[in-house]
């Protein structure tokens, strides 16, 4: 049977479907990718609401460019039918990491944290995102957090109640605010409360108000304190007093940030009296290459940082993700997340090209200070072991790295080039080169990144991320490594140039500037594919 066309795009797997939406696996035959495809199902084709609303979606994913929302590739109407044109990201969500029971608290925390990056930067721009939730939290194999389904989300303000014309409320009940059960206005302050409500149910294996009847988890989050964490399960007692601010019943009581509240957690963790739990033992890799791969060198996924994550010994099962919109009912609210299943990969190419930056680097006068602690600096007596040992951890122990006078380039202390990563996702593959510069001071590594800046005439545009190759050209900005915001003159750029894609970032807690290289990133598809690879593997993994 012939597949099915939807404009330029080849109808494949059903992914999920929900009350208003179906997701399939598509190709995108006019870019030549592989996309999560969101369509308005038939029978809300003609209704004005629902239309609203995935406009609504549409245009608010589209303006956010935190590493932590889940890029929109294009949006549209085809045949009088909605659209989403989405990443498809390898995966599962935060509901189903559950059901196996409560996480490590530091693991969960670590996961959160990014989440809590991605609703301070929405409501930083106006926007509550109102139906934060397990299920609307993806994670990656490499425990790089995606938060999605903006379906619901709104302005802050008066504008912004829970009740919409027809008198139901949008969102779902488990972890819904109390004062998105009336008429008052709603900020960033309800989606805290989610937060808290997510946190919880990570730390302790069970939502904070699981009542079956709805008008009673209506009436408990109106009413009643939740149940003190450290009754349910081996956490300090400081935790409870976190849980119990970020779930008050008022907002002015809540934390103002969602990173407030993440901070908050942290600093419970780290109270005297109590150890974390013994790690459990590490489970077995990640995943393995299929059949054929042309990377020879691969090698199971290497253990994140101790500050970043800790792995249950359960292996990631391997998904694909996406979210539709929150479904519209009454009293009670009942929402529908698709979970996206898929496979197959790329091979990337292992074809060698020059380095992008192998102009000079003058002692231009550095544009940015900075007063960030510089003890990771790789400056031993031996600089080349120094930095072999501070690279990213995608590339770290890795048995194609080498060093040599060959690849060092003036300014710089020494220089790493890798050929093969130790990590492998079957969507994006990795670069052909990478290459890794450390530095004796901020000074000359700012001096190194300007020289950069001029050679190839780039232009700052901090409102992109620095990456944007599908909308905008030749330009370079400020990434965002966690929820503090962007650290002064961490920068971040990728551009076409001598047959070969290229991808820049400064890392100033290390001193290194990176620079991924690949001939397969001529074209700006291309080239967004290498600025996956670089936010899940590299700015996934940096502490």
């Amino acid at each position: 049977m012939s597949a099915e066309t939807f404009g330029p795009y080849r109808i494949e797997d059903l992914l999920g479907r929900g009350g208003m939406g179906e997701v399939h696996r598509a190709y995108d035959t006019a870019h030549d990718r592989v996309v999560a495809l969101k369509r308005l199902s038939e029978p809300f084709v003609g209704d004005e609401a629902y239309r609203a609303r995935f406009r609504r979606e549409s245009q608010i994913v589209a303006r956010l460019r935190e590493p932590h929302v889940i890029p929109i590739h294009a949006f549209g109407e085809i045949d009088g039918r909605l659209y989403l044109d989405m990443r498809l990201v390898e995966g599962a969500d935060l509901k189903d990491l559950l059901a196996a029971g409560p996480m490590p608290p530091v693991r969960a925390l670590a996961l959160l944290a990014q989440v809590a990056g991605a609703l301070d930067a929405a409501h930083a721009d106006g926007l509550v995102h109102r139906d934060v939730k397990p299920s609307n939290i993806l994670v990656t194999p490499a425990d790089f957090v995606y938060l999605v389904d903006f379906g619901i989300a709104r302005g802050a303000g008066p504008d912004a109640t829970a009740i919409t014309q027809s008198g139901a409320v949008i969102g779902t009940l488990d972890y819904m605010a109390p004062e998105r059960f009336g008429d008052a206005p709603v900020d960033g302050r309800a989606d805290v409360y989610a937060l808290a409500c997510v946190l919880f149910e990570c730390l302790t294996g069970r939502r904070p108000f699981p009542a079956a009847e709805p008008l009673a988890q209506v009436r408990a989050h109106l009413q009643d304190p939740p149940p003190r964490a450290s009754a349910l399960a081996n956490l300090p007692p400081a935790l409870d007093d976190v849980l119990l601010r970020g779930m008050a019943k008022d907002p002015a009581h809540r934390f103002a940030t969602a990173g407030q509240l993440i901070a908050a957690a942290r600093q419970a963790l780290a109270a005297p009296g109590w150890a974390a739990p013994p790690t459990p033992p590490a489970g077995p890799p990640l995943g393995t290459p299929p059949a054929g791969t042309t990377q020879a060198a691969w090698s199971a996924h290497p253990s994140p940082p101790a500050a970043a994550s800790v792995h249950t010994g359960r292996p990631h099962r391997a998904v694909w993700i996406t979210a539709v919109a929150a479904v519209l009912v009454v009293a009670a609210v009942v929402t529908v997340a698709l979970l996206n299943r898929g496979g197959g990969g790329q091979a990337s190419a292992g074809t060698t090209t020059t380095q992008a930056g192998t102009t000079q680097p003058t002692t231009t006068e550095p544009t940015t200070s900075s007063s960030e602690p510089t003890s990771a600096t790789p400056t031993a007596a031996d600089p080349e072991t120094a930095l072999l040992a501070a690279i990213p951890t995608a590339y770290r122990g890795n048995a194609s790295c080498r060093t040599g006078a060959e690849y060092r380039q003036e300014g710089a202390l020494a220089t790493v080039m890798c050929t093969e990563s130790n990590t492998w996702n079957p969507r994006w593959g990795p670069p052909a080169e990478a290459y890794f510069h450390s530095f004796a001071d901020r000074a000359a590594q700012d001096a190194f990144f300007q020289q950069l800046v001029t050679t190839f005439q780039l232009r700052r545009d901090d409102g992109h991320g620095g990456c944007d190759p599908l909308s905008r050209s030749n330009i370079y900005g400020l990434y965002y490594r966690d929820t503090s915001g962007p650290l002064d003159g961490e920068f971040l750029t990728c551009f076409t140039t001598q047959g070969a894609g290229q991808l820049w970032w400064v890392d100033t807690r290390t001193l290194i500037i990176g620079n991924l290289s690949s001939p397969d990133a001529v074209t700006p598809e291309r080239l967004e594919h290498l600025y996956y690879w670089w936010n899940e593997q590299i700015l996934g993994t940096m502490s």
